[in-house]
């Protein structure tokens, strides 16, 4: 009975292997003779390598083939090199490259073979079929891609949105210069509330310190009358922290309930809320910002001098919930020096 012949494959297989950031495709094929083909796998370029190899070359090459009665247990024993990954790839050239199998010879010993595939150019049909087989392969991935993104979009829309949301916040602000930040009082602002969440968030600068002047006159004259403010303070220490008033100051020298109002701490990341029915703002003109209980008191002339102030836990108590500490929004520190303090009032679209 004659041996098949070489174009007629009877058995074949396909491996990957990887050497210096490139992944290539290793397939070995049984006919009468062993051939090995190798390409750079997801590229296109018209060439491969590749060459053929009886038993009496193979054993020429290693004595681990001397084992072999046929050409199907030499196939057997270089199915087996790949599926252990005992292969890499020695050097490319122009016309050829060096493929090293590790061959198990008697005793345990291994032995290193480098098998030389030359420089092939793929036929017109050939290459056709790849660039087909690619551009299905991409279809079918672009395929998952968009059902995955559908799925998605499906059960986190709303968080999908929120996210667009805080990346399209533009603020003008010279205390807040981190994005987590911005999320962290964008959140609070929103406070789960379904139809915010579909509306665009502005932060208008109404007010700047080191800009405006830090005089009672200053602060209320670009701040008074204007509705859902919100103040951010940083001492010169570095601490920052402010307040979200929704009404707005109108200089009645009177306390107001304002249960939206609520505190918070930039460093400690933390939120104190209004307690309701409880009076919270002191709408005075004898102070710049001075919310009731005082956890916070920015007083006239605030960049030039550390008389403004927080408060003990136990006075905060009475208009906000969360403190723990005494002067907690300071670090613990009674009075501070402010640095810069800025105004913005909160508009949904």
């Amino acid at each position: 009975m004659e041996p098949p012949s070489p174009s007629i494959s009877l058995k074949s297989k396909e491996y990957t292997l990887k050497s210096e950031n490139r992944t290539f495709k290793i397939k070995i094929c049984l006919s009468s003779e062993i051939t090995i083909e190798v390409n750079e796998l997801d590229k296109i370029k018209g060439i491969f390598y590749s060459s053929t190899f009886s038993l009496e070359a193979l054993i020429k090459l290693s004595k681990g083939f001397r084992v072999c009665e046929d050409i199907k247990e030499a196939y057997d024993i270089i199915e087996q090199i790949f599926q252990n990954e005992k292969a890499s790839i020695n050097a490319i050239n122009e016309n050829e490259i060096s493929l090293i199998i590790k061959v198990d010879l008697p005793g345990g010993k291994i032995q290193e073979v480098n098998l030389t595939l030359n420089k092939k150019e793929m036929n017109r049909n050939t290459l056709i079929e790849e660039l087909v087989r690619k551009v299905n392969q991409l279809e079918e991935e672009n395929k998952v891609i968009k059902e995955k993104l559908n799925l998605f979009e499906k059960y986190f829309a709303d968080e999908i949105k929120y996210k667009k949301m805080i990346e399209e916040v533009g603020l003008d602000s010279k205390i807040i210069t981190k994005k987590d930040d911005i999320e962290f009082i964008t959140k609070r602002l929103i406070n789960n509330d379904e139809n915010l969440r579909q509306k665009k968030i502005n932060y208008n600068l109404i007010y700047r310190g080191t800009r405006d002047g830090d005089s009672l006159n200053n602060f209320h004259n670009r701040v008074d009358n204007k509705n859902s403010h919100l103040s951010i303070i940083e001492t010169i220490k570095g601490f920052k922290f402010g307040m979200f008033i929704e009404t707005p100051f109108k200089g009645t020298n009177s306390s107001i309930n304002d249960n939206k109002c609520f505190v918070f701490s930039l460093n400690l990341k933390k939120i104190y809320n209004a307690k309701n029915g409880a009076y919270n703002i002191n709408d005075y003109t004898s102070c710049i910002i001075n919310l009731h209980n005082q956890p916070i008191c920015i007083v006239e002339n605030y960049l030039s001098n550390n008389k403004s102030y927080t408060c003990t836990k136990s006075n905060a108590d009475a208009s906000f919930t969360g403190f723990i500490k005494d002067y907690e929004l300071n670090n613990n520190e009674q009075y501070f020096q402010v640095k810069e303090l800025e105004t913005f009032q909160i508009v949904f679209n």
